[in-house]
């Protein structure tokens, strides 16, 4: 199924971090940014033990990262635990620099795939996550806390979808400018978003081509 933008959609992409959520303590370039919140009361994830929140250091270079939603509204970080020394592409970052992306309500819906004439054209996906080439199928990672294999989420991809709302830094080079003002995983990459039930453990991480 797909993601599709519907003012009347369960699902929020973008938009202000909700007051009674709380960013986890670390040391990441430009830190969290806050993608939005996937909905249990869509029939499609009443597996989720509750609403989702998303958040990820999008302009960093992380390769995993692991976050422990047992209290869902103020989630740990258990992987990397080196999050000072992660690397960012993008010059113009502090550890303050933050980004608030338009809020877009969204629904799912059933199509056929994606294939060469809609690849640029879906926001996101679930029930499968799609690899980036067809020999190499997306690995599942295991929880940390339980080795349990975890539950596909979601795959967003960098296709326009949400522009920003405001942002409090800015770059000289104007291909990064550009690159700030709509929500993207490394340019032209997707976030896969993994989820233990059990545990409440959520794993992101950035593919790109």
């Amino acid at each position: 199924m797909e993601f599709f933008q519907d003012e009347n959609g369960l699902h929020k992409f973008g938009g202000e971090i909700p007051n009674d959520f709380y960013i986890p303590q670390n040391e990441f370039l430009a830190g969290f940014q806050y993608l939005g919140k996937i909905s249990k009361a869509d029939k499609n994830f009443d597996w989720l033990p509750f609403d989702l929140n998303l958040i990820c250091p999008i302009f960093t270079d992380f390769d995993s990262l692991y976050l422990d939603y047992s209290n869902p509204t103020e989630p740990k970080l258990l992987h990397p635990e080196n999050s000072g020394e992660i690397t960012s592409a993008y010059d113009a970052l502090t550890q303050d620099s933050k980004v608030v992306y338009k809020q877009q309500n969204f629904s799912l819906r059933e199509f056929e795939g994606i294939n060469d004439d809609n690849e640029f054209e879906i926001f996101g996906i679930i029930g499968k996550p799609q690899p980036n080439f067809e020999d190499e199928p997306v690995k599942v990672p295991r929880c940390p806390k339980t080795n349990n294999k975890m539950k596909f989420v979601a795959q967003l991809f960098s296709n326009d979808h949400i522009k920003y709302e405001n942002k409090n830094f800015s770059s000289d080079d104007e291909y990064y400018e550009n690159l700030f003002q709509t929500l993207n995983f490394w340019c032209d990459g997707s976030l896969l978003i993994f989820m233990e039930p059990s545990s409440k453990v959520v794993y992101y991480s950035i593919s790109t081509t």
